[in-house]
């Protein structure tokens, strides 16, 4: 049944290599789609099982007390020379201003939910570091806003929207637009973070480390294909490899398959495992054409078996990574899915491009 695909496949790329080419750039338009789409995913927590006790508390804690679902704008007393107008307690009536200046700017943005921080215990500004001091005590809050020394602060932001990558990213860029409209006070130094801003930089990070994991992986394999098979076949052999890592890609944004820190090298893990396939077809269609005579007779007769034997080989590589697909945790299922679906795709591409692309090459070459 295989082996009867796989002729009618190579009769297919004899007569029609034009055809198989053309289908081929067309289904990469159309996957390519999809990389536009691609989602981080960056909470560790959210790919936890949800049935678990301490998953189930840490929950009900963040609803409760939202510190690890807040944006955190810290106050610091920096090293200047601190003396004369500089800010050296934290509970500084200037620095309530700058608080309270920054809060009310914030609260008109539609993306900000509520504002928290030592300015929240006062309706106006107070007069003394002493009126500050004693109503800090009376609200027993001191703990959560200030550190021990009195040289930090805290002030709290939720969003009034989703927690989504893509909404972080406003939030944090229109807190610090505000902060560069902000009076600042000598002697305090401002700092962004958080568990939600930490979480838009491991994405920063997931992205560049993607597309340098993938450049790197995609020239030594080209180049080590060039200096085996040859400046033609090499790239001959790479172009559908990378054509599958494409349409793999493309899959994962049009699938919605987040990419998260397990998932971060696939697509140099692609490219590793994938590359056999095209290399095994090249260089036996170029072994029958050199016995048969011509480049026709080689990929009839180097499709059928070589295709037989790389499938078998390949679905073996599928069946053990999709075996993580009955794994708990939710990256780790999609880390089995993509590499399953990276796999059959990169040997698609193999077995429908790769022949083409030679008989191509070889009739223009008469």
């Amino acid at each position: 049944m295989l082996e009867d695909s796989l002729e009618n496949l190579s009769d297919l790329q004899v007569n029609h290599s034009r055809l198989s080419i053309l289908t081929s750039l067309l289904v990469t338009l159309v996957l390519a789609t999809g990389l536009p789409d691609i989602q981080l995913e960056t909470d560790f927590q959210s790919s936890l099982p949800d049935d678990l006790g301490p998953i189930q508390t840490q929950e009900k804690v963040e609803s409760e007390f939202r510190s690890s679902s807040s944006i955190i704008v810290l106050f610091q007393v920096n090293d200047e020379q601190q003396k004369g107008r500089f800010v050296t307690d934290v509970r500084d009536p200037r620095l309530i201003r700058t608080q309270k200046a920054l809060a009310d700017q914030l609260r008109e943005e539609t993306i900000v939910g509520e504002v928290q921080s030592s300015a929240s215990l006062f309706e106006k500004v107070p007069e003394s570091k002493e009126e500050v001091k004693q109503r800090v005590e009376r609200s027993g809050q001191g703990a959560q806003l200030y550190n021990r020394d009195f040289t930090a602060t805290q002030m709290f932001i939720t969003l009034d929207e989703e927690m989504t990558e893509e909404n972080i990213r406003k939030a944090n860029q229109k807190i610090r637009e505000n902060l560069e409209q902000t009076p600042k006070q000598p002697g305090i130094d401002i700092t962004v973070t958080g568990n939600p801003v930490i979480r838009t930089d491991i994405g920063d990070i997931l992205v560049e480390d993607s597309v340098t994991t993938i450049s790197a992986a995609s020239l030594l394999i080209l180049a080590l294909l060039t200096l085996t098979r040859g400046r033609v076949y090499g790239p001959i052999t790479f172009l559908p490899l990378f054509i599958g890592l494409i349409w793999t890609l493309g899959t994962m944004g049009l699938a919605s398959i987040p990419l998260t820190i397990a998932t971060i090298a696939l697509g140099a893990m692609i490219l590793g495992l994938g590359v056999e396939y095209g290399s095994f077809i090249t260089e036996r269609i170029l072994e029958e054409k050199e016995e048969k005579g011509t480049v026709e007779e080689g990929v009839r007769e180097a499709v059928p078996t070589t295709g037989l034997a790389i499938l078998g080989s390949s679905m073996t590589t599928v069946v053990g990574f999709s075996a993580l697909l009955i794994a708990s945790i939710s990256f780790i299922r999609d880390l089995g899915l993509t590499l399953s679906i990276g796999i059959i795709l990169t040997l698609s591409s193999a077995l429908v491009l790769t022949p083409a692309l030679i008989i191509e090459y070889e009739r223009w070459k008469r």
